[in-house]
């Protein structure tokens, strides 16, 4: 015979939780439709619990001044308790291990507003982050009183993923990454100096070598070396540098992986001459 007068306590104090963290926090969401409710709690609940347990993902799109700061590539910033932080980065120069403290305030329909601390002698910053949906949106972090900034857009990741929540692969040796181009930005050439859609296949050996085949105007056939890294459950970062009959440059590329096989990338070429973006898929050689 079950006892139906203990489960009545726990809802109880769950449902004062929750009316006090409502209270505390306001709503994260104007007043929305009935099928929006679900997203709407999401987006508070990431906020209540202040990031704990989460990697941030913040892919690195506009540096100013870009001296001493990362200018590409990804930086993760793992949310601990007590109010602590640690970082990594990779791509390009500039980043660094770090960690330090943290406070965070709603600052508005969708956004939270971080003051961190930096112990390893950077000082303050201000990090403002804008959701667009409950996983992710977009940045913008502040030093020097906003004389230099880092911006793009962000996802977050546990930072102790189960198997099933680890999307991005420890290696992309022996993978065709079929890369879509959906943007293309340049303004230092002319339009028809570059591609801005269509298809570029990767495939990648496990010698750190790469070939590229290209599909659609402005696209070519080239080859590169390359170095990849996982840096989160769902984020990971390749530098290459890529050779054709016409150039030799290197590019930063972020993967931000949505299932184990395919999302989105953002790529960083020639240190921000064209800057690409689009989606990608991938499976075995």
């Amino acid at each position: 015979m079950h006892n139906t007068t203990h489960p009545t306590r726990p809802r109880r104090r769950a449902l004062g939780t929750v009316l006090s963290l409502h209270l505390l926090l306001g709503s994260l969401l104007p007043a929305a439709p009935a099928h929006a409710e679900p997203e709407r709690h999401a987006q508070e609940n990431l906020a209540a619990s202040q990031l704990i347990g989460l990697d941030v993902n913040l892919q690195i799109e506009k540096a100013t001044p870009a001296a001493s700061l990362p200018n590409q590539g990804a930086i993760v910033k793992r949310y601990l308790a007590f109010g602590r932080w640690t970082s990594q980065g990779a791509g390009g120069t500039g980043h660094r291990l770090a960690s330090g403290s943290y406070q965070l305030r709603h600052a508005g329909p969708n956004t939270l507003e971080e003051r961190t601390v930096d112990d390893s002698g950077y000082g303050q910053s201000t990090t403002r982050y804008s959701f667009e949906h409950p996983r992710g949106g977009t940045w913008v972090q502040s030093f020097n009183n906003g004389q230099q900034q880092l911006s793009g857009h962000f996802s977050t990741a546990p930072s102790q993923p189960s198997p099933a929540e680890k999307l991005a692969p420890a290696s992309n040796a022996g993978l065709h990454v079929a890369l879509i181009i959906k943007s293309a930005v340049a303004p230092l050439l002319p339009p028809d100096f570059y591609p801005s859609a269509g298809l570029v296949l990767q495939s990648y050996a496990s010698d750190g070598t790469l070939s590229f085949q290209g599909f659609g105007p402005g696209t070519l056939n080239s080859k590169g070396t390359y170095i990849y890294k996982r840096l989160s459950a769902n984020t990971a970062v390749e530098e290459t540098i890529q050779t054709s009959d016409f150039f030799k440059e290197p590019y930063t590329m972020v993967y931000t992986f949505k299932t184990p096989n395919s999302a989105t990338w953002y790529q960083n070429f020639s240190n921000g001459l064209i800057r690409f973006s689009g989606t990608f898929d991938t499976f075995p050689r």
